[in-house]
């Protein structure tokens, strides 16, 4: 694990637990979904995106591929309240930076008040 940061297009610049090192950019979108995580990050309609996740904890019953929608993580990025290790295993092994430790219900509040914005996502032990 490592320092992560979440920048945000209204300027906030949020900190986070990184788990998947990497940087991207892309638009902030969230799910309220309680269940079938592994198919909103295999959605294709997510491409360009980076995706958070409402529900606190993301992983819970693991990762099953039958439950995919596509044969790839689509998503730029992922971003939860908590990741399990499962998650965040198959995240790396597509190499698909993800955060977690962040204030999610704060961010969809964000984003249903302003609309849909862009972020940028940076995970490494050299982003200060």
């Amino acid at each position: 694990m490592s320092d992560a940061y979440l920048a945000l297009e209204d300027g906030r610049v949020l900190e986070a637990r990184g788990r998947v090192p990497g940087r991207t950019r892309g638009e902030l979108v969230f799910t309220t979904a309680y269940t079938g995580y592994e198919e909103s990050l295999t959605d294709p309609s997510y491409e360009e995106q980076v995706l958070t996740f409402s529900y606190p904890l993301i992983g819970n019953y693991g990762v099953r591929d039958e439950r995919f929608e596509s044969d790839r993580v689509h998503p730029r990025a992922g971003i939860a309240r908590e990741f399990t290790d499962d998650v965040v295993e198959w995240l790396d092994s597509e190499d698909v930076p993800a955060i977690d430790h962040i204030d999610t219900r704060d961010l969809v509040t964000s984003i249903r008040e302003e609309g849909a914005m862009k972020c940028g996502i940076a995970v490494g032990d050299d982003v200060t």
